[in-house]
């Protein structure tokens, strides 16, 4: 069974070119779902999930532009722009809206690969103001929801501001005095439990989770560490 580097939405109505795309980045690893009208994002399964999505601009039924905030709160990933438009004031508004590339057509296949892993090694783990990724893990700042493979997780507010933390330095020993400052927002006095306290029970609530690779360390003499390794 072949397996896959990386999961991509295309989105292009202009179909031989969409199939030239999709059969070059299947036959380098990619797994590849093409739709040719920008809305039938709405109709993909609420927990699919890709790691970038690849928009042409001009589609028959809404611009890439407009569909950008839809693709935004659909979909937790990164957009390439795919276009003809070879205009700065395009290029511009595409990366404003929060695009991480922006192509002009003609492209070759193999260009574009070499575009799409160079921005997703740019992008995982995903970090932004609000929004961050780990495998299948996302992460939403403004809601406070954690969602695993698409489905909510239940976790109180404090529980998510910890785990928005550990999450942002996942691999990497965090002392108290870190996690203090990070949380609460004053200097560690050395004396308060709150970190251990609310540390104690995320891991808790985690192990009940049942997720592979996912786990709350205690590092004697250093504090705690965040890891979260797929299998």
């Amino acid at each position: 069974m072949q397996t896959h580097d990386s999961s991509i939405l295309l989105i292009e109505d202009d179909i031989p070119l969409a199939n030239l795309i999709k059969t070059y980045l299947e036959s380098n690893r990619c797994s590849v779902t093409h739709i040719a009208r920008g809305l039938d994002v709405k109709k993909l399964a609420n927990d699919r999930q890709f790691d970038l999505v690849v928009c042409d601009v001009m589609l028959p039924d809404i611009d890439g532009f407009r569909l950008q905030p839809i693709l935004q709160k659909k979909l937790s990933c990164e957009v390439i722009f795919l276009t003809a438009i070879n205009e700065d004031n395009s290029h511009i508004k595409g990366l404003e809206l929060g695009a991480i590339d922006y192509i002009v057509k003609p492209v070759e296949p193999k260009v574009l690969l070499a575009r799409i892993r160079a921005n997703l090694r740019k992008s995982l783990p995903h970090v932004s103001l609000d929004m961050l990724k780990l495998g299948d893990l996302v992460l939403d700042r403004k809601r406070k929801v954690i969602e695993y493979q698409g489905k909510p997780l239940e976790l109180t507010d404090n529980d998510f501001d910890l785990m928005w933390i550990f999450s942002q330095h996942q691999g990497e020993p965090l002392s108290r005095e870190f996690l203090f400052q990070a949380v609460v927002g004053r200097e560690y006095n050395g004396l308060d439990r709150i970190i251990d306290a609310r540390t104690m029970r995320l891991r808790k609530k985690i192990s009940d989770f049942n997720i592979p690779g996912l786990s709350i360390s205690t590092l004697w003499g250093k504090g705690y560490l965040f890891t979260y390794t797929q299998h």
